[in-house]
């Protein structure tokens, strides 16, 4: 589990739901994560057998893979599961997935399109959970701690389309802040312009102080999303030029941790 499944999990738990996850080829972190939410561990069988409803926050290169061996265990068990996809997907991504979701799970199956827009809950605040499809309006009851639950109508893809641009903006404006750092680094005028954005943008340079630390650690998971905002972009006849410098962004950075609070040592 991540820091946002982790953190859902435990205020779900808080809200008097039974939480449960599986963890076959997750991370070490993720397993501690999961322990630190007293969330149960159980086998991917289990899981499908005990489940009213299969929440996703994963990072989105993983969505396609899941949903399938979700449905497919569905199908191999005769059991119907409710599936909300929560991630960071485009509308044609989605729209795949439930297709294949529906072709290979069992009867009374249904799929649900999620995003999920903030940051963690915690005890005084929680993210907006945009959920949409035919049947969207049956899971409101996920209102809660850990969620303010939104249903966006019958449109499958409407959640993920709030996510790619919502994300475009978010995600998308701090890989441009990255990439103009690492352009006046190139140019050796980095210390002029920090200099230049405490006189003229120090809000600018705010952001970057307490951005740049987090980017550092979730820059691998962004490469995914960036491509798939640019494809969403690309689909809808919209140049994903920035986007896809974006995704380049984030791997440069995902392979150099430790590059952004090195930056970060010039403005102090």
């Amino acid at each position: 589990m991540g820091d946002m499944g982790s953190s859902v999990a435990k205020y779900l738990l808080k809200s008097n739901f039974t939480v449960q996850t599986n963890l076959d080829g997750r991370s070490k972190k993720s397993t501690e994560n999961a322990v630190k939410s007293n969330v149960q561990v159980v086998s991917f069988e289990r899981l499908i057998k005990n489940s009213d409803l299969i929440i996703s926050i994963i990072p989105p290169i993983s969505s396609t893979k899941t949903s399938r061996k979700i449905s497919t265990y569905s199908h191999k068990l005769s059991k119907s599961v409710n599936y909300l996809d929560a991630n960071a997907i485009s509308p044609k991504t989605t729209l795949q997935i439930e297709t294949n979701f529906y072709k290979n799970s069992f009867k009374n199956s249904n799929y649900i399109d999620g995003s999920i827009i903030g940051t963690s809950p915690n005890d005084k605040y929680k993210p907006r959970l945009y959920i949409s499809g035919e049947n969207a309006k049956n899971f409101l009851y996920l209102n809660s701690l850990a969620f303010e639950v939104i249903n966006l109508g019958k449109k499958t893809e409407l959640s993920s389309s709030l996510k790619m641009c919502y994300a475009s903006l978010t995600k998308g404006s701090s890989a441009l802040l990255i990439s103009l750092i690492l352009l006046a680094e190139k140019l050796n005028v980095l210390d002029h312009l920090f200099d230049e954005l405490k006189h003229s943008q120090n809000d600018t340079l705010d952001k970057i102080k307490k951005s740049f630390p987090v980017i550092s650690s979730k820059s691998e998971r962004w490469i995914a999303e960036m491509e798939e905002i640019g494809s969403t972009y690309y689909e809808n006849e919209l140049n994903p030029g920035v986007f896809d410098n974006a995704s380049y962004i984030y791997k440069l950075i995902s392979k150099n941790k430790t590059k952004l609070t090195k930056l970060l040592e010039i403005i102090d």
